[in-house]
């Protein structure tokens, strides 16, 4: 590899890296709530029980998950796609980080400065408005500056992230959370680098698919030149300009385009990954780890810090994974990890630890340990699988036309099923304990049964994904390729696919 070869490298893997703060953002809200709701001062301060300084004192069912859920709906509300589409086509990836930044920052301070039930939840809903904008653009971003080669590893920086700042939030509520008014400097931490964040996104550049349809292609190719090589610069920018006329040839985006042809199918299977990436279980840990290490009569802050920390560990491989294996791959082996361990937590919890009264009665110490360890068994077989894949699967898979709002819709779908997650797992754990794990081995088996079908999306151009699917969905790509042809003498340029070449030929076995 060539000096300016490891220097553009460096320089867009740089890019990602600090854009991919909007995700540590995301991590760090995430990751500090569960230990707070159980803090014994929030009960006082915020909740007003009468018994918060007893061991056994909790917070409502009802009223724990709607503080934890009620995040959620504030980022279902932003990533639809009339919010995120403002922000992601009208404004920009770039920008839409900037203001992203700033509303985090001031729902924070809200949340850090509540006397109230009623004021907490105002400030969970504004942070959740700037995840829900953040969680879409971040790995948006990533993927429309990444180079193909590069693109699945770069875009897993999302889901690091997420799980580095889930980490970093539980080594700070243990460390913060015997103090007096620790909870709240908890939720202050994570001011700091929300304003790094708006403050370092004025020196980053704008995305190149995004200038190219604002009709600004001279930007957009001094951005390419500055993140790829000379050649490769230019042969990308005909490949955008290609897509982009394409799309300008079927009209105005219209919302009947996201309901209709490839698109639709293209937005259910954004839509189901998403989905099954949350209602497999993952947020019962991360969110009501404490409860359910409580309920085994364990160290809870201890094991819940431990949990994030093997988290954020076992996600680090999937940056080399994802483009070594695939995307599919990595997938599947996660979907099978994930099976297996919650059906061991279904069994042998509905046996030794059965439900009176709304407690869970431990029978056995030697099978409360066999739940810690597939509690972290599923743990690190989504961090390397599914919590990267899925961010990385949507970001790449759309056309740019609608690009935007695809994305925003896939992830208002993965924020429905947080709200839906968090919202029912209190109340499924009071009621029905560890046979509650009995409802995700069912959606375990649906996530494996559907990976099984999706194509491998690999070192694929953005713009050359519609072949790959065509074939899964069945349609006559040729057709297709068709009318790709006949528009190469109007637009002047090379319609000859520009595959990544280490890529390809694996790219064309899996999608066969």
């Amino acid at each position: 590899m060539s000096l300016t070869a490891a220097a553009t490298r460096m320089r867009v893997a740089c890019v990602c890296v600090f854009s991919a703060i909007g995700s540590f953002l995301f991590g760090l809200d995430m990751g500090y709530i569960g230990p707070i709701i159980e803090d014994s001062k929030f009960k006082r301060d915020v909740a007003y029980l009468v018994d918060w300084d007893e061991p056994g004192s909790e917070i409502d069912s009802a009223t724990s998950g709607f503080i934890v859920s009620v995040f959620a709906l504030g980022c279902m509300f932003s990533a639809f796609p009339l919010v995120s589409g403002f922000f992601l086509d009208t404004l920009g990836r770039k920008v839409s980080l900037m203001i992203g930044s700033l509303i985090f920052m001031v729902g924070s301070i809200v949340q850090a400065a509540s006397s109230s039930v009623a004021v907490m939840l105002v400030g969970r809903f504004i942070s959740g408005c700037s995840i829900g904008v953040l969680s879409t653009v971040v790995p948006l971003y990533q993927s429309e500056l990444a180079p193909p080669h590069l693109r699945g590893g770069l875009t897993s920086l999302h889901q690091v992230m997420v799980v580095f700042g889930v980490a970093i939030a539980s080594f700070a509520d243990a460390l913060l959370l015997p103090l007096d008014d620790g909870w709240r400097l908890a939720i202050l931490i994570p001011v700091v680098p929300g304003l790094v964040l708006f403050v370092g996104m004025f020196f980053l550049p704008r995305s190149p698919r995004w200038l190219v349809q604002r009709g600004r292609q001279d930007e957009a190719l001094r951005v390419l030149q500055s993140i790829r090589d000379g050649e490769g610069a230019r042969s990308e920018l005909q490949e955008i300009i290609l897509d982009q006329e394409h799309g300008k040839a079927s009209g105005e985006m219209r919302w009947g385009d996201l309901l209709s042809g490839r698109v639709v199918r293209l937005l259910a299977v954004g839509i189901v990954l998403q989905l099954l990436q949350q209602v497999t279980g993952i947020n019962m840990f991360v969110s009501f780890g404490p409860r359910i290490f409580q309920s085994l009569d364990l160290d809870a802050s201890f094991l819940q810090t431990l949990l994030t920390a093997a988290l954020f560990v076992a996600t680090l491989p999937a940056l080399y994974f994802i483009e070594r294996f695939g995307r599919k791959s990595l997938l599947l082996c996660g979907a099978v990890g994930m099976l297996l361990p919650n059906i061991v937590m279904a069994v042998v919890g509905m046996i030794y630890m059965p439900q009176e009264n709304g407690k869970i009665e431990v029978l056995s110490n030697t099978a409360g340990s066999a739940i810690v360890a597939c509690v972290f068994f599923f743990a690190i077989s989504f961090a390397y699988s599914w919590g990267p894949a899925t961010w990385v699967y949507c970001a790449e898979i759309f056309p740019l036309k609608v690009r935007g709002y695809c994305v925003g819709l896939t992830t208002m779908a993965e924020w429905t099923g947080v709200f839906i997650v968090n919202q029912l797992t209190p109340t499924m754990l009071s009621s029905m304990g560890f046979g509650a794990f009995a409802v995700t081995v069912a959606f375990n088996v649906v996530a494996l049964l559907f990976v099984l079908w999706l194509p491998e999306t690999k070192g694929v151009l953005l713009e050359h994904m519609d072949q790959i699917f065509d074939k899964r969905f069945g349609k006559d790509e040729a057709q297709d390729l068709g009318k790709r042809g006949a528009r190469c003498p109007s637009q002047k340029m090379d319609c000859n696919p520009t595959w990544d070449d280490n890529a390809s030929g694996k790219t064309s076995d899996a999608s066969a």
